[in-house]
């Protein structure tokens, strides 16, 4: 890795620790709220009915991208930011009110897609989905959760190849669905006219887009769920275990979050030469944090 493409891996790095952070310091308020997104956090079948929801998405997703019906994906992620944002805002003020907040971050990201704009919203957003996932969730479903994906990634990624169009058709209109890092202090995600290829490692839809002949993008780009389900795990083992640690945060949260920077830098070490998936890595990261932090606390986590 050269010294130029260090610091945006640094800086994507640093997005995951705040998104981490944030889920953290807004789980007590979603915590106290009454949403929760399975109804039983115990049952192992949530994360089964999560992949189905998963799979069917992405399904109608590269369908209406098959078709070229672009509007199609636009409008289902249109929906899905505007119920994320929305629930995430119910947390802290009353349901009428947060549809206020929800407009205008919908409108903000429709008619100003900068990067910086994209960033501080993915930061939130996944925070606060983290946030929801890992209250919803005790740590043996996280588990299995965390183990499904990263099967599903690699093969998704490595065998049928369909994530990687779902990213480049992901980039190519414009969804406010990645982390993007300018390799230029005048670059514009409104306005890059680049091709849809993107440049060595950088991660997107939750694998690594590799830079195929060569072709070279403006930024670096990194899927919100490469930092949305590791944290998944911290916040489950926050809520689920006993308190204690450091700042009142357990050691399996400070052993999860500390394995998943370590999965985030092995993952940028990769090769550079084809699309790397990233939950493979992320979520080893993660679980092995996550149990070295329950024998630091001789927690027993199951």
């Amino acid at each position: 890795m050269s010294d130029r493409s260090r610091i945006p891996v640094l800086i994507m790095l640093l997005f995951v620790m705040i998104v981490q952070l944030l889920a953290l310091a807004i789980t007590p308020a979603i915590s106290a709220s009454d949403y929760r997104v399975f109804e039983d956090p115990t049952s192992s079948t949530n994360p089964v009915v999560y992949m189905l929801l998963i799979l069917a998405f992405t399904a109608l997703l590269l369908l209406a991208i098959k078709k070229k019906k672009g509007w199609v994906v636009s409008g289902f992620i249109q929906i899905s930011i505007a119920t994320s944002i929305y629930y995430l805002m119910v947390a802290f003020m009353p349901p009428q009110l947060a549809l206020l907040p929800t407009a205008a971050v919908l409108l903000l990201l429709r008619y100003y897609p900068e990067w910086y704009v994209i960033d501080v919203f993915g930061i939130a957003v996944c925070a606060g989905i983290s946030s929801l996932f890992g209250v919803s969730m005790t740590i043996l479903p996280t588990l299995l959760l965390l183990i499904i994906l990263a099967v599903y990634d690699a093969v998704s990624v490595y065998k049928t190849r369909h994530m990687v169009s779902l990213a480049e058709g992901v980039i190519k209109i414009k969804a406010p669905l990645l982390f993007v890092v300018p390799r230029s202090r005048g670059y514009s995600f409104r306005r890059d006219p680049a091709p849809v290829s993107t440049p060595e490692g950088s991660s997107q839809a939750n694998g690594n887009q590799a830079n195929p002949a060569g072709v070279k993008r403006g930024a670096f780009f990194l899927g919100l769920g490469d930092a949305i389900i590791p944290t998944i795990l911290v916040i489950s083992a926050y809520t689920s275990l006993p308190a204690g640690g450091i700042f009142g945060v357990n050691f399996p949260a400070i052993g999860a979050m500390l394995g998943t920077y370590l999965g985030f830098l092995a993952l940028m070490t990769t090769s550079r030469d084809r699309p790397q998936a990233g939950l493979p890595f992320l979520n080893s990261g993660v679980i092995f944090g996550f149990l070295v932090g329950c024998a630091v606390a001789g927690i027993t986590p199951f």
